[in-house]
């Protein structure tokens, strides 16, 4: 994944001659309000290397859903009902979880999180380590090659912490984004519920928003989910419909082992991540009834911390991004992207607008630490899509 200047430069030359085009293997249907600009969405695909996708883009009560199968060598095929797994995106879900379950007094948000982690006094990693920074990255952990070791190899949260390097700064101090922090958190819910973590996201969030979704991917019909795929990568490229770790189920809970879910394992449909983006814009209510304070959305929405030179412009907020670009209207934008294994998704939302962006594989290049096919897609949608509907 091309995350510092050189990487993505190489990457930036290498994509052209590597990368499979979608050129000429493209079939696309859509839904809804009638698209003017369809044509500048096929090029934005091209560009960028889009393996199968869906895009939903709502305005108000208008919405329209585009989705595109790539045919040839690699079948990428979208429908209605396709699922995806949709990485990062997930810590959107998990933090309206934490955060239902700070309104039902069952966490505090400013507590030491070793108040709600098992076995965990006396770990140095976790010392003054917060609930709150967990979910906006300044907890001082950062992410080591250890963490997916010991996820591969079934080994505990606190193996992972005991490794040099774990913690790179002192908590509070500075954003460092990790995928790890976020991971205990679904250790947290199991430890204060007693219930599995998907049970618990079921409870809390995907039922009351009426979605359809669920951390555990090995409940779910494999020929339903779009597979995914690096489009530049070393080696022989493969699909991914669901990980080693996915196909494990999560019918009871194991808050030692299972921090490797919470910060990117969410499958869901193109629709039902609508609702929950939906769910933020009206500030905790669903299904025609308040389920959330809203000043705690308001909270969750606010900027917690700041990427600052890493990508100027972006703040994180409580599980969700908050950025402005200069090429896009100039409003805070709001949601999450996710990067795995070769997708490059994005969910995002502004006072009265969503676009959504699900793929099996694009292009990873970054501007910053955005991906540059989300500005694109956003661009089309926000700047040239939308303000053409009537």
């Amino acid at each position: 994944m091309p995350t510092g200047w050189l990487k993505n430069a190489a990457y930036r030359l290498a994509l052209p001659l590597l990368a499979p085009s979608p050129r000429g293997k493209i079939t696309m249907e859509h839904t809804g309000v009638q698209l003017t600009h369809l044509q500048d969405y096929q090029r934005i695909l091209t560009k960028h290397h889009v393996l199968g996708s869906s895009l939903l883009m709502r305005q108000g009560d208008q919405e329209a859903q585009v989705y595109v199968s790539v045919g040839g060598n690699i079948q990428h095929t979208a429908q209605a009902d396709t699922l995806y797994r949709v990485a990062s995106i997930t810590k959107m879900a998990t933090a309206l979880t934490i955060l239902r379950l700070w309104e039902a007094d069952a966490l505090s948000l400013d507590a030491p999180v070793c108040q709600y982690l098992p076995d965990s006094q006396g770990i140095a990693a976790l010392q003054d380590v917060t609930i709150r920074q967990l979910l906006c990255h300044t907890s001082g952990l950062r992410d080591v090659p250890a963490y997916q070791y010991a996820l591969d190899h079934g080994q505990t949260y606190q193996e992972v912490l005991q490794v040099q390097g774990i913690r790179g700064s002192h908590p509070g101090e500075q954003f460092a984004y990790c995928n790890l922090g976020f991971g205990l958190l679904g250790c947290v819910m199991e430890q204060v519920t007693g219930e599995s973590l998907a049970q618990v996201m079921q409870e809390m969030v995907f039922r009351p928003l009426g979605m359809e979704a669920t951390m555990d991917a090995s409940s779910l019909p494999e020929e339903r989910i779009m597979p995914i795929r690096r489009v530049v990568q070393r080696g022989k490229s493969r699909d991914v419909r669901i990980t080693p770790l996915g196909k494990k189920p999560l019918t009871t809970p194991d808050p030692l082992r299972h921090f490797g879910h919470t910060a990117g394992a969410m499958y869901t449909t193109c629709e039902s991540m609508s609702k929950l983006l939906a769910f933020l814009q009206q500030e905790g209510a669903a299904e025609n009834r308040q389920i959330m304070h809203p000043e705690t959305l308001r909270m969750m929405m606010s900027p917690q911390a700041s990427y600052g030179q890493l990508s100027p412009g972006m703040d994180y907020g409580l599980g969700l991004i908050r950025f402005t670009l200069p090429e896009l209207p100039d409003m805070p934008i709001m949601g999450h992207q996710g990067f795995a294994y070769g997708c490059v998704d994005g969910a995002f939302f502004t006072q009265n607008r969503q676009v959504i962006f699900l793929n099996g594989g694009a292009s990873e290049l970054r501007i910053g630490r955005l991906g540059v096919v989300n500005r694109d897609v956003l661009h089309y949608a926000l700047m040239k899509e939308m303000p053409a509907w009537t």
